[in-house]
């Protein structure tokens, strides 16, 4: 089963440090990365997994500082699969730093173009344009709905500055797939009016 991992590159340059993980314990790499969605990786990929990363960036005035974390990124993480064994490719989608109607459907259709049928999906929502994030959200219920895609994992990223630098210790990775399935539950749910529909959303935050 091919795994695909849609990660917007980021602009900033943060030291290695350790990404404490509060609500999902199994994503939780204990070493330093710079990367943290290389951590989570490490934490979770098995040898010979097949696994697609697509590298989002972001044209502009700063697409060769992406491109320098981009290397970096692709570096760490083979340096990390070296004691793994899986199967990793890597894939570009460059977008233009323009948040029009046409370049959103172009990078929605970008992101059908990488998906297969029966595949897992990881996303780090972390970075990139604001836009990014539904965009994507469509695409994961699209790829469950239509490839019988399996959505693992979507996770945002937070560390503390002092000023321009960041604070070693403070960087944290929270798990937000629940949002995903709220998404989907809101969609599918039905009720006969406002109240009936808050109490059952309040008995699946409750399960």
């Amino acid at each position: 089963m091919k795994k695909i991992v849609f990660l917007p590159i980021r602009m900033q340059k943060t030291p290695a440090q350790v990404y404490a993980v509060d609500d999902n314990k199994s994503i939780e790499y204990e070493e330093k990365v710079t990367f943290p969605m290389n951590g989570v990786l490490a934490k979770t990929l098995q040898k010979d997994d097949d696994v697609k990363i697509i590298k989002i960036i972001t044209q502009g005035k700063m697409e060769h500082v992406l491109r320098e974390n981009a290397e970096i990124l692709e570096k760490e993480l083979n340096e990390l699969n070296k004691g793994i064994g899986a199967k990793i490719s890597y894939e570009e989608i460059v977008t233009p730093f323009e948040e029009t109607s046409q370049t959103i459907e172009k990078r929605f259709r970008q992101f059908l173009d990488v998906l297969e049928d029966g595949c897992e999906i990881m996303y780090d929502m972390t970075f990139g344009p604001k836009t990014l994030t539904p965009v994507l959200f469509y695409v994961l219920e699209f790829a469950e709905r239509f490839f019988n895609a399996d959505i693992k994992g979507i996770y945002y990223t937070k560390i503390e500055f002092d000023g321009n630098i960041p604070i070693d210790g403070t960087g944290k990775i929270f798990d937000m797939t629940s949002l995903f399935y709220l998404n989907s539950l809101t969609s599918v749910m039905e009720a006969p009016d406002s109240k009936t529909a808050l109490a059952r959303l309040d008995k699946f935050f409750a399960m």
